[in-house]
């Protein structure tokens, strides 16, 4: 851990342009970047408190980001369906991601990479899952947000 870290957060070379990956990146292998992506992810779906048995998480290369840089994304999958956690979880993905991108925004990272974002897959044959539409979205009720519904004066 000591040795990622040093690599992370080590004295770093000036790059010459955005496409140009030397300097820290050029010290991490893609498996040290996939793990510090992973453990953000992670972290973040602790503070949600999600448990760790129902998704699996996972952190790929996907390629090279608008600036050229490396790309990376990360896997969400449910593995258990879970009749309260898993909808509250996609319902929320919004503000998974959003989490996800400010820990990744501030961190040394994304200077020499690029995060693609989440992608989530629950599929059908997971223990537990629905077998049929729980709800369609016409039934829905919205609800107004705090500051609706009042009268202007």
């Amino acid at each position: 851990m000591q040795a990622i870290l040093n690599r992370l957060f080590g004295k770093r070379r000036p790059s010459s342009s955005p496409g140009d990956v030397s300097g820290l990146s050029s010290e991490l292998s893609h498996g040290d970047i996939e793990n510090y992506y992973l453990r953000i992810i992670m972290d973040c779906l602790r503070r949600l408190m999600v448990p760790v048995d129902t998704v699996s998480v996972g952190v790929k290369p996907v390629g090279r980001g608008p600036t050229g840089l490396p790309a990376f994304a990360g896997y969400l999958r449910i593995v258990r369906w879970d009749a309260v956690l898993a909808p509250v979880l996609l319902q929320n993905l919004p503000v998974l991601d959003a989490g996800v991108r400010k820990v990744v925004d501030a961190s040394v990272i994304l200077e020499h990479t690029h995060f693609d974002g989440l992608w989530v897959q629950a599929h059908g044959t997971m223990p537990g899952a629905p077998t049929a539409l729980v709800g369609m979205p016409a039934q829905l009720v919205r609800q107004p947000s705090a500051g609706e519904g009042r009268g202007a004066g």
